[in-house]
């Protein structure tokens, strides 16, 4: 179950909790959604986890690799099942650090709404810049499925009027090479 939690405790249940993301990621197993809606620039699952579990003083990097997992294994599912209608979509997962609670996994129905989230540039929310020298699937000993590639983004994004910020890394995981690639 996603839930923000409103404490600060120390989350209790981890491995059922653990096992509870398995089950869930494997549910995509062999499924590939049928109905899109192509009015939109992409379709998302947020890491169904309490979020003290990936982030905030608790938080434990073991259980955010596992979560970082689940997330990648669902993406190698969704790859392998996708069809040949959907072939111009990108299926991706999406690791934010230091805010893993906004970890996806992302099925991009339009190439310019991934080059938007995943290449360097700027825009009115602030800059990104790719992160070339470093991989977190190395760092965190993650496993790639077949089909699935790595690219890292760092980002700094303020808003002043709705008084947010961002500031930390993305990592994309799944089809992110170029088009031509």
């Amino acid at each position: 179950m996603r839930r923000i939690s409103l404490t600060d405790k120390k989350v209790r249940g981890i491995p059922r909790r653990l096992r509870s993301l398995k089950r869930w990621s494997e549910s995509f197993i062999g499924w590939f959604p049928e109905e899109l809606d192509r009015n939109e620039k992409y379709c998302s699952w947020k890491i169904p986890v309490l979020s003290n579990l990936v982030e905030g003083k608790h938080a434990k990097r073991t259980v955010q690799v596992e979560c970082a997992q689940r997330l990648i294994d669902v993406c190698g599912y969704l790859i392998a099942a996708k069809p040949l209608v959907a072939s111009s979509f990108r299926v991706t997962s999406k690791i934010s650090l230091p805010l893993m609670f906004d970890s996806r996994v992302c099925i991009y129905l339009e190439e310019k709404a991934f080059l938007e989230h995943a290449s360097e540039g700027g825009n009115e929310y602030g800059t990104t810049k790719l992160i070339t020298r470093r991989s977190l699937a190395q760092e965190w000993g993650l496993i790639l499925p077949a089909g699935v590639h790595e690219l890292g983004v760092y980002v700094d994004y303020k808003s002043e009027e709705d008084d947010w910020f961002v500031v930390g890394e993305i990592w994309f995981f799944g089809e992110v090479l170029p088009a031509n690639d």
